[in-house]
């Protein structure tokens, strides 16, 4: 296995939403599998669960990798063009969610959302070349602040951004038409995002803000996350200095059960719930 500065920066990010650990990942395999073209089939696998169990290590809340790894795995053929496959249907997926989210943004144009989601801020995107009157609320999304980064992002295509303290967070939706986050990993009965997603859907709930996630077909399990053993984060993101009788907890993500959910849009269709809560595909 090859050293790439680029998939050791991969391992340390924090800041990127899942799709786009994606795609630097396939970015690294592709140009290691061009690299080493003459790597039989066998030594192609072994090279590719090298890279692998690294990036699930590093990233076990990321639905997207063990789907690709298995992917991958079960088909046979030019690994570079399986990558080039997979990453087209992905693109393919997202395009069909951003078409139906426009819908959403059309009728609820003052949107909340929660850290710094690809695919809602591909939403917004699209909102704005469609010319739909938007502006946007956020909190900071501490202790990383993905949520300020994503309203300096907003601010430079001339979006409306409202940036409160994450305390500040029911007053932030209750001035909103509907929440819109992402999703790293989703199942029949929840889905994992950035911490503080499941403050957000109890304050839309009993403010009676839709609240509303996009996804895509790769971001499906048949399961909850069973390792969560990486979400320890640094304490000095939150205390600088060391200090007797404090312990510092600093998780990014939680898992969430839908209750309060309004929809899911998965792959351009919009998914709702039963009566026990659970996904109805």
């Amino acid at each position: 296995m090859k050293h790439y500065p680029e998939f050791e920066a991969l391992l340390m990010e924090q800041e990127a939403g899942a799709t786009t650990l994606l795609f630097k990942y396939i970015h690294v395999l592709k140009r290691f599998f061009i690299e080493n073209e003459n790597l039989s089939i066998d030594e192609q696998k072994q090279e590719m669960n090298l890279f692998y169990e690294k990036v699930v290590k590093a990233h076990p809340l990321v639905a997207l990798f063990p789907n690709i790894n298995n992917y991958l795995m079960n088909n046979d053929g030019n690994l570079v063009k399986l990558l080039d496959a997979f990453e087209e249907n992905i693109n393919k997926n997202i395009e069909l969610t951003l078409k139906e989210s426009l819908k959403l943004i059309k009728k609820n144009n003052k949107i909340f959302t929660f850290s710094h989601s690809s695919i809602v801020r591909k939403s917004i995107m699209n909102a704005v070349k469609q010319n739909v009157p938007i502006s946007v609320t956020t909190t900071e999304a501490r202790p990383v602040c993905e949520g300020t980064a994503l309203a300096k992002f907003l601010s430079t295509i001339n979006v409306p951004v409202s940036l409160y303290t994450d305390a500040a967070m029911e007053r932030a939706i209750d001035s909103s038409d509907m929440v819109l986050i992402g999703t790293d990993w989703y199942w029949e009965g929840g889905f994992v995002n950035k911490i503080g997603t499941h403050s957000a859907l109890r304050i839309a709930y009993e403010r009676e803000v839709p609240f509303y996630i996009l996804a895509d077909s790769s971001k499906s399990m048949n399961r909850a996350p069973s390792d969560w053993s990486k979400d320890k984060h640094n304490s000095t993101d939150i205390l600088k200095e060391s200090k007797e009788n404090i312990t510092v907890f600093n998780p990014y993500f939680e898992s969430i059960w839908y209750k309060g959910v309004t929809g899911i849009i998965i792959d351009g269709k919009m998914k709702t719930f039963d009566k026990n809560g659970k996904l109805e595909i």
